[in-house]
């Protein structure tokens, strides 16, 4: 079987303080693909992070990676473990209801509710 090859997407963008030097150190999903690019422009004091995720698998498959990711971050600066941490676009896949995370890949698409 032939590998799909990786179509990153840009799912979301975060906000950390600047003392943060990299989230790949604070949080590691080996099991999901994503990957952390550094936005281009940030407001002062801050560093905004690109989440890209690869798509080419399945819609259905980067949105739950996109929700795990998002919904850690969020839970790790709840627990005062990541300072100043906001969504600053993409936050609705942590909208997504638990019953459509657990679908099968195969075949499966996200509803538009």
């Amino acid at each position: 079987m032939i590998p799909t090859p990786a179509l990153w997407r840009c799912m979301a963008v975060v906000e950390v303080c600047d003392q943060v030097k990299g989230l790949d150190d604070l949080i590691r999903e080996e099991s999901l693909n994503y990957r952390w690019e550094v936005a281009a422009n940030s407001p002062k004091g801050f560093v905004w992070y690109e989440l890209h995720v690869d798509s080419g698998g399945s819609e259905h498959r980067a949105a739950r990676t996109a929700w795990a990711i998002l919904w850690s971050l969020k839970r790790l600066s709840e627990e005062g473990g990541l300072p100043d941490f906001r969504i600053v676009s993409g936050g609705e896949w942590l909208n997504i209801p638990p019953s459509e995370l657990q679908q099968p890949d195969e075949g499966a698409r996200l509803s538009s509710t």
